[in-house]
């Protein structure tokens, strides 16, 4: 589980969540056009077998119930929106570890970040380092957001220590503090909205013991040396290899750029040509990875296991590339980021930790209704 949890409680969220908060997302996403998606989603459909075929009772049925939970909803907005002032608007600002243009994973954690910011009045402001690596040029961004004195400020720390003394300062100024997929190593924010990397990195090592033998050497293809998400889903892909943990033969990082995945990958197994399994723990090192094996011939080889659905790691799943990927909850990540900072602003509870969640994807589940609607996210019109 993740570290820096004062009491051990979390707030569990289901593969709905993103399913039914998805669609209301305005644009689609960079990387993967809608049209893409929906092509691959439709040949899915039209390959699976089953009916798929209702009743017309259990139409009228569901219809019944709809019916019934909208009148509901509907009577419950009209009370909610009595109960408060007619004028109520917030501003917070968002401070991203890089660009949310960079991959499909921070695009999908903007395009949620944006949803609760509209859905709650919030004039939110996204303040956006160059890359994962620029530290400092975050820190600056945290102090300058302070000085802005806004309503309340969500970070995604790029450092488990060195971002400390900055949000410290956030702290000092008595302004809510909320962190999106990356924590610190104190527990100073008031909440918390991540993946379980733990358990993420567990979920790798599920789909690595399906045909792990002694034999097989195994390197890790990490993302960023020194921040939480790397550490933790390490610490669970060995924990989850357990007798196998002591065939790993090396960890490289890619610092969260393809680029410089595939790169390091190439060196990785020209310096160790008896590794047989890539364990691939986030969308840029699972894409840069999966461009070395390629380029080098060895997809018969080396059998990978990666990390998030950017749109070439999801044709290299159905290629048979990879075996299984790990899916993030990443736009439910950004929605409930920003609405739980709003809930604070308001002086509500709120749980310190919230896990969006993750599924373990293989190219037999890929097609399935519910990892579909994970896989091939339809956020808007084209």
């Amino acid at each position: 589980m993740c570290s820096g949890r004062p009491d051990g409680t979390q707030d569990r969220r289901t593969a709905a969540d993103q399913a039914g908060y998805g669609d209301r997302c305005a644009a689609g996403r960079p990387g993967g056009t809608d049209a893409q998606r929906r092509v691959m989603r439709d040949r899915g459909r039209a390959e699976r077998k089953g009916g798929m075929e209702h009743s017309k009772a259990r139409n009228r049925m569901i219809g019944t119930v709809l019916g019934i939970c909208g009148l509901i909803a509907v009577a419950l907005s009209v009370g909610i929106l009595f109960s408060r002032s007619a004028d109520e608007s917030f501003y917070i600002i968002y401070i991203t570890k890089t660009r949310t243009s960079s991959n499909d994973f921070w695009a999908a954690i903007r395009k949620g970040a944006d949803t609760a910011a509209r859905e709650n009045s919030v004039t939110l402001e996204v303040m956006m380092p160059h890359d994962e690596m620029q530290i400092e040029e975050q820190n600056g961004m945290i102090r300058e957001a302070v000085a802005k004195r806004p309503n309340a400020i969500v970070v995604t720390p790029s450092s488990e220590t060195e971002t400390l003394e900055a949000l410290q300062e956030v702290r000092n100024a008595g302004i809510p503090l909320v962190f999106i997929d990356s924590m610190t190593e104190e527990a100073i924010a008031d909440a918390v909205v991540a993946t379980d990397n733990m358990e993420a990195g567990k979920k790798v090592a599920e789909a690595m013991r399906q045909t792990l033998t002694r034999e097989d050497r195994i390197a890790i293809v990490n993302h960023v040396q020194g921040s939480s998400t790397a550490r933790e889903r390490e610490a669970g892909l060995r924990e989850g290899l357990a007798g196998y943990a002591g065939q790993i033969v090396a960890t490289v990082y890619s610092n969260s750029s393809a680029d410089t995945g595939a790169e390091v990958t190439k060196q990785l197994l020209r310096e160790h040509p008896e590794i047989t399994y890539l364990a691939c723990m986030n969308e840029d090192s699972t894409v840069g990875a999966a461009r070395a094996v390629k380029e080098l011939g060895l997809e018969e080889q080396i059998t990978m296991v990666g990390f998030d659905n950017a749109m070439e790691t999801i044709q290299d799943l159905e290629a048979g590339v990879f075996s299984a990927i790990v899916v993030q909850k990443a736009f439910t990540m950004g929605y409930f980021g920003i609405e739980n900072a709003v809930r604070l602003v308001r002086g509500e509870a709120v749980p310190y930790y919230t896990d969006s969640g993750s599924v373990l994807v293989t190219k037999e589940t890929m097609y399935t209704e519910e990892n579909e609607e994970l896989l091939f996210p339809f956020y808007g019109q084209e």
